[in-house]
């Protein structure tokens, strides 16, 4: 369904220590939690429910619908940050979380980084029961574009928007494929997409300055910058006269179909 696959190793963010993870998973939190639990209560999420977290990071979506009387198994191929007897370790790729077996099956950021997309749809698809609802988040880096082409910081923002494009350690456009991939296995399907104007910063700013920050060995690794061209690109996230159009964020929901 992706087509051919961006150059690069996938789930290189679980590369990142516990130390540079935990905070930059809290500022995705931040930026994304408030959406996600409008749309879990929109759907009705909540007491009774049986769901899986898959991908679920420091849990704060599995914390949230535990706090509603959800029954919930939060799934990560890693999960450091997570605490409990209902966590698994689990690659969302190899299978499902248990075959037909929840209310809901949720995942965030996720679907970008994985090794095999298609096989995770699949997968996530098939953990929900006949009925259930499957909901997830990606982003799509489309959208992202400097809002002024002749600040001094443009330029390394542009080259830094053209690497994310080129997929080396993510899907960057994996957001725009979700609607249709889930509108084939799901009905009653809806969608969102979400993005801001942000200014260096800010929160979304912050998040992505710490993002690069905590990457950079990763980008050495491969000789994506140079120190000083890193250097120039995190002072972008910092300087409130740069602005940008952020990412999209894609949500899509349905439900598996019972028939």
């Amino acid at each position: 369904m992706t087509g051919a696959e961006p150059p690069g190793v996938r789930y290189a963010m679980s590369e990142i220590d516990e130390e540079g993870e935990g905070p930059r998973l809290a500022l995705l939190e931040a930026i994304l939690d408030g959406p996600t639990f409008t749309r879990l209560e929109r759907i009705g999420a909540g007491s009774g429910w049986r769901c899986a977290d898959v991908g679920a990071g420091r849990g704060s979506v599995s914390n949230w619908l535990r706090d509603r009387g959800a029954e919930v198994i939060s799934a990560d191929i890693m999960p450091r940050f997570l605490n409990g007897p209902d966590v698994r370790t689990h690659d969302i790729c190899d299978g499902p979380v248990e075959e037909s077996a929840f209310d809901l099956v949720h995942c965030r950021a996720l679907l970008a980084h994985v090794a095999d997309f298609d096989a995770a749809v699949e997968h996530l698809v098939a953990s929900a029961r006949p009925g259930g609802w499957v909901m997830v988040a990606e982003p799509d880096y489309g959208t992202m574009m400097e809002c002024d082409p002749d600040h001094p910081r443009a330029e390394v923002f542009r080259r830094f928007r053209e690497r994310s494009a080129a997929g080396t350690r993510m899907d960057a456009f994996v957001g725009r494929l979700v609607h249709q991939v889930l509108e084939g296995s799901l009905e009653d399907v809806s969608s969102e997409g979400l993005t801001d104007i942000v200014s260096g910063g800010s929160l979304r700013a912050r998040y992505r300055r710490f993002t690069m920050e905590v990457a950079r060995p990763l980008s050495a690794r491969r000789e994506d910058y140079d120190e000083a061209e890193y250097d120039e690109l995190l002072a972008c996230f910092d300087d409130p006269t740069f602005r940008y159009i952020d990412c999209l964020w894609v949500a899509v929901w349905g439900k598996r179909p019972v028939g």
